[in-house]
């Protein structure tokens, strides 16, 4: 029988055998990111398995940032994940990549005067506006769409939007814009993360397939007096990006364990 690299007597199910033979070729054969890697066809007839194996096999090796699938294209070797750390920090998304040596522009949507939205005034607790600038754009990390993003401004100043229809908001940051121009700066805020499903149109916008994992982020931004300057929504490409904090231990002073665990 031909050695296809499986261990058919072995206790480790098949998938994981061959997650750990694809991780090897990768790694062995320096496989860069951009390969393509071959079909499912393929890997049945090279390795002596089955569809199922080989699905669960790339399946896990995608969700694990090691492989990425692009449709009509096949399975490639995938790039790094875009690393985040905006969740502890008042920074916007441009300054953070931009500060990780990555290139952002932005394509403008849309920057309108909108009735404030019900969702806004919920996580805002501001009950007396009627209305606010809203900015919705995509943005790119070197070259590539990652995230679609609403901003909306608590100020309905005519000044303030004919500005940000003027200015180029495609290479620039706007917390950047808005401080140097309106001396209105970010100094605190809100931030809440959570799973969601790509709708039909999301999928279109981001490039990837309906129901696919994305990375759903709201922010509330404050001044330094206390005020809501700003909030936000964005959908990120949970297979682009991941995020990353620092963490510390409670100052409430060290846990006492019960008795019979001390």
């Amino acid at each position: 029988m031909m050695d296809t690299g499986i261990e058919r007597e072995a206790r480790l199910p098949y998938y994981e055998q061959l997650k750990q033979l694809l991780l090897a070729e990768i790694a062995h054969n320096d496989l860069k990111p951009g390969h393509l890697m071959p079909s499912e066809a393929e890997m049945c007839a090279r390795y002596g398995v089955s569809r199922t194996v080989v699905r669960q096999a790339v399946g896990e090796l995608v969700s694990e940032g090691i492989l990425q699938r692009m449709r009509g294209k096949g399975t490639f070797v995938a790039r790094p994940k875009l690393s985040e750390q905006f969740m502890e920090s008042t920074v916007g998304f441009f300054e953070d990549m931009t500060g990780h040596g990555h290139s952002v522009t932005s394509t403008v949507l849309s920057v309108d005067r909108i009735e404030v939205p019900d969702l806004v005034r919920e996580r805002t607790g501001n009950t007396t506006a009627t209305h606010c600038t809203e900015i919705v754009r995509l943005r790119a990390v070197d070259h590539e769409v990652v995230a679609f993003t609403k901003s909306y401004l608590n100020n309905d100043d005519p000044a303030l939007l004919e500005h940000l229809r003027s200015v180029d908001l495609t290479s620039a940051s706007l917390y950047q814009i808005l401080e140097d121009s309106f001396g209105l700066r970010i100094e605190s805020g809100h931030r809440s993360i959570e799973a969601t499903a790509a709708s039909s149109m999301m999928a279109k916008l981001l490039d990837v397939r309906p129901g696919e994992p994305l990375l759903y982020i709201e922010s509330v931004g404050q001044t330094a007096q206390g005020t809501v300057a700003e909030f936000f929504r964005a959908w990120h490409r949970a297979d682009r990006l991941k995020i990353e904090m620092d963490v510390v231990r409670s100052k409430r002073g060290p846990a006492r364990l019960p008795p019979t665990l001390a």
